[in-house]
């Protein structure tokens, strides 16, 4: 079968069980001679020819303790390496030796300091000629570098990454005709230079896997790449039983290069590919996304004609990234050989699999407008009704519709199908159907997409001060941002503030004049976004998503009712509320869409764009660009194994994250009002969290037998926040107004229940208490979700800060906390919520009592659940009467909690601040404990 017609046969042609036992056709492989640098990437070594590779073990299951059943690839080769040889490692000690200054770890970590921490060359001439490194060069310490100019020289000596390349492309007719410069690397130096970093070796995967929830493989599980459909399938259509796919991973996104929004622009594309997890591609300071090159920019504003200057625009793009991925073209089918992170030679077969891109993006690449999807066929009438969903796109008929169009230029050939006249750059690459790599957009389609659109359903059927009023006056918690002055006056959004908005929306969105569907639609919405968040997921969950979005649509006739939304067809406007409708089935195919946000490449503007842009001389910027990106390489590749012979140093993640921070505040800086009070999240405990002195387990606490309830480890710091602290300070400073009958109360019933000790003797006005003002709370993973994060929460009991002239400089902190109450009910019902006044440990003569932490809570009545049917919150009230507080050990506390002001009561103040709701999207960890309760123990 030639290599063309292998191109052409659809996905749906292959099986995805059969094993495909015929013997696969004779491939070339592309085999390149550079010789790879230390620590980075490597090519198949000069005279290395393949061998017979050796098949791994027959078993093709395996079971994980506490996780997922996994089913292995049935073609046991599958991902092999070509013959049993590891390819030998290079001696470090001599290649440090031979990098002169740069080999020593302290000379290093100075040229590193200088050269990621923003100065100019200017800056650091003057600061190498300072006096510290004066002193240096005159004797007293090791050699350093006079000037820029010898660090620079230093660097430039350094192994780097692949090199660029530039090439010209043409677009354009008559007096617009022009010629653009494409800057770039090669994609497989690029793919080699990843595949095999040997910082990734633990990390990465070379074949598809099945997860599934248990033996009998009834619900299947998705988290990265290779759990997949697309993967499993693609494994089969490559015909070679011991190939190694490698799906790449694509991003591109125009970014302004200043703040002026006319100003100079770049428009990078970056690369990483499928085989290495999600949650390394995910961090910036891990270097799994690389720059692959920058597409010229030319927005063609003299050209008049509206059709002929976006479809100017659109073939320069495509001409761009066509000769960017053309050695793809014979390499997807054909294969090349590379090393790999673990050593091993293998015949890699790199297949564009997933485009990250933001809407406007996406139509551009797919060639379709944005009328319609350029997913499916869905047209724009009927776009945002659900339903049935269209047929998703043939590629063979998109390519036979846009070859139509330019041999007669015809737009009929063009409407029914919504195209775009462009020669698409993916139209030669084998295996692909770029419909299905556009992978879901949490950031534009979620964050700043449908949760920007029910944010202003809200403030239309609120009022502007209304909602500004209620988001100021919700209660704080660890973590939860306080917008205190509203959230309408932010004139730039990104992702993080979405979300902190979204942990406290739907309780400030209830109101009563609301429809009741109002609230539903709303909860659908929210719990459809949480769950897209998940970093791993179940056919359950999916088909709960579904359900979600559903309800969605069934609900939503509510804003036409409040009339905040004119009519019903208005929805078709809303194209992200349609691509909605496509997230189950990609994530089927490609993993869940934590692995492909466009958060990634808009993070990785700061060190391949801005930075280099900020220092460049800003005259022919790009290839002052590139030499400043290959150093930047140069040095990170330089830290792998200094880190790699010399041990990583401790706290290395840390300053990297860090120096991401500053250059992202230095790039994005904006001149606007801040809304969030920074100090407020300012923690005045004295003890790190790595100091904590865990709690002791106590066995008064219930015994967990049937459902999943949190059994933390909590802690306080070793040392209190403050020593001694008399009765009526605890009593008027934290609000413990029952301090005294609560602790004599805990003190009787400690006796009571048979201590062998004497009566002790009544609490004294002279007794002091040592008192912590924070205690964390570690949860284990969650057994139903073992691959989301352990989580930590933090529970504050801080007093009011006063000045010289008694005045509240800072007000008192006191959170919210679950601990155990009723052990025969179920879910949230087996808890009740305290307000935390007070954590404090015994005097010393009362220590024989109790010797560990204690804590005071103001306590609340049991959970009701929804009276109303429509939010879904459990509600509580305070307890009425002045005992409604009490004295518990300090590790009976399950976890931190979020009590919202019920907004939907009735208009009184009192009611608003006497009626309180559980708020389940406090956060991740909240939302799924809720989410597992509500299913296996509904109230």
């Amino acid at each position: 079968m030639s290599n063309a017609r292998k191109r052409q046969r659809p996905d749906e042609d292959v099986p995805e069980t059969d094993p495909a036992e015929a013997e696969p056709a004779t491939k070339r492989a592309c085999i390149e001679e550079d010789t790879p640098p230390v620590a980075g990437p490597s090519n198949l070594p000069v005279g290395v020819t393949p061998v017979k590779q050796r098949a791994y073990p027959a078993n093709r299951t395996r079971s994980e303790p506490n996780g997922p059943f996994i089913e292995m690839f049935p073609i046991s080769s599958a991902g092999a390496p070509i013959g049993g040889q590891r390819i030998g490692t290079e001696n470090l000690r001599e290649y440090l030796q031979s990098c002169g200054r740069l080999g020593e770890p302290d000379l290093f970590r100075t040229a590193e300091i200088l050269m990621t921490t923003g100065l100019t060359g200017a800056g650091r001439t003057e600061h190498l000629q300072g006096p510290i490194y004066t002193d240096d060069r005159k004797g007293k310490g090791k050699a350093i570098w006079r000037n820029d100019r010898e660090l620079l020289q230093d660097i430039d000596s350094l192994p780097r990454g692949p090199k660029w390349k530039r090439d010209k492309v043409t677009v354009g007719e008559g007096i617009y005709k022009r010629h653009h410069t494409v800057h770039f690397r090669d994609v497989l130096a690029v793919i080699r230079h990843l595949i095999s970093a040997r910082r990734f070796k633990d990390c990465m995967r070379y074949a598809p896997e099945r997860h599934w929830m248990s033996q009998d493989k009834k619900c299947r599980l998705y988290d990265e790449m290779w759990t997949g459909n697309w993967w499993w399938r693609m494994q089969f259509r490559i015909q070679d039983k011991s190939g190694t796919v490698v799906p790449l991973i694509v991003a591109s996104d125009e970014t302004n290069l200043t703040k002026n929004p006319n100003g100079p622009k770049a428009h990078p594309v970056y690369l990483s590919i499928g085989n290495i997890s999600k949650e390394v591609q995910s961090k910036p300071t891990k270097h799994a996304m690389l720059l692959l090159g920058y597409l010229p920019v030319d927005p063609y504003k003299d050209v008049p004609n509206d059709f002929t200057r976006q479809r100017y625009c659109g073939e320069l793009l495509h001409k761009s990234l066509a000769k960017i991925f053309e050695p793809l073209e014979t390499a997807s089918s054909d294969g090349i050989f590379a090393r790999c992170a673990d050593g091993y030679v293998r015949h890699l077969y790199p297949i564009l699999a997933s485009y990250i891109a933001d809407w406007p993006e996406q139509n551009a690449l797919a060639c379709t407008t944005e009328s319609g999807c350029p997913k499916c066929l869905q047209k724009r009438v009927g776009r945002g009704q659900g339903g049935s969903r269209a047929s998703l796109r043939d590629q063979s008929k998109t390519l036979a519709a846009l070859q139509a169009y330019q041999q007669d230029k015809r737009p009929a050939h063009l409407a029914h199908l919504d195209l775009r006249p462009y020669v698409p750059f993916w139209a030669k690459l084998p295996y692909v159907r770029f419909g299905s790599c556009l992978t879901p957009d949490l950031l534009h389609q979620l964050y700043k997409g449908m949760y920007e659109h029910a944010r202003t359903w809200v403030e239309i059927l609120l009022g502007t001060k209304e909602l500004n009023q209620r988001f100021a006056a919700m209660p704080g918690a660890k973590d939860l941002r306080w917008f205190k002055h509203g959230v309408t006056n932010v004139k730039v959004w990104t992702g993080r503030e979405s979300r902190d908005m979204m942990r406290q929306f739907l309780p400030v969105a209830l109101d009563a004049q609301a429809p009741p569907d109002f609230a539903r639609m709303l909860r659908s919405l929210l719990d459809f976004l949480y769950l897209a968040h998940g970093t791993r997921l179940s056919d359950t969950e999916l088909t709960e998503m579904e359900s979600l979005l559903a309800t969605f649509h069934e609900t939503k006739r509510a804003l036409v009712d409040a009339k905040i939304v004119g009519k019903i067809g208005a929805f078709d406007r809303l194209a992200k509320l349609h691509m909605l409708s496509h997230y189950t089935h990609d994530i089927r195919e490609l993993g869940v869409p934590d692995g492909y946000s466009t958060e990634m490449p808009e993070h990785l503007h700061i060190v391949y764009v801005k930075t280099p842009w900020r220092m460049s001389s800003r005259r022919d910027p790009l290839p002052q660009m590139e030499a400043m990106v290959e150093r930047l390489e140069a040095i990170r590749m330089q830290r792998t194994v200094i880190d790699e012979y010399y041990g990583e140093r401790a706290g290395a993640d840390e300053d990297e994250i860090k120096r991401f921070a500053h250059a992202d505040r230095a790039a994005e800086q904006e001149d606007e009002e801040s809304i969030i009070e920074d100090e407020e999240n300012i923690d005045d405990d004295v003890g790190d969290s790595a100091d904590d002195v865990e709690v002791e387990g106590d066995s008064e606490l219930p015994k967990q037998e049937r459902f999943y309830y949190p059994q933390p480890a909590v802690s306080v710091a070793r040392e209190p926040t403050v020593r001694h602290v008399p009765t009526d300070m605890l009593t008027t400073s934290y609000g413990a107004s029952d301090f005294t009958r609560a602790l004599s109360f805990f003190i009787s019933t400690k006796v009571d229940a048979g201590s062998r000790h004497k009566s002790p003797s009544p609490l004294h006005p002279s007794d002091r208490f040592d008192v912590w003002h924070k205690a964390t709370i570690k949860h284990g993973r969650l057994p139903f979700a073992p691959t989301q994060p352990c989580h930590r929460d933090v529970v504050r009991a801080q007093p009011p800060v006063r000045d010289g002239a008694n005045r509240v400089t800072k007000p008192g902190v006191f959170d919210a906390a679950l601990f155990p109450c009723d052990t025969a009910a179920q879910g949230l019902k087996r808890y009740r919520a305290g307000r935390v006044r007070a954590i404090f440990s015994l005097p010393r003569r009362l220590q024989h009592i109790h010797s560990g932490p204690l804590v005071y809570l103001d306590y609340f009545q049991p959970f009701e659940p929804d009276p109303t049917n429509t939010h879904a919150f459990f509600c509580t009230t305070p307890v009425p009467g002045p005992r409604a507080s009490l004295v518990v050990p300090l590790r009976w506390l399950g976890m931190a909690c979020h009590l919202a002001p019920d907004f939907s009561s009735p208009p009184s103040p009192v009611t608003v601040r006497k009626r309180l709701l559980f708020n389940d999207y406090y956060n991740h960890f909240t939302f799924l404990l809720m989410t597992y309760w509500r299913r296996v123990a509904p109230a």
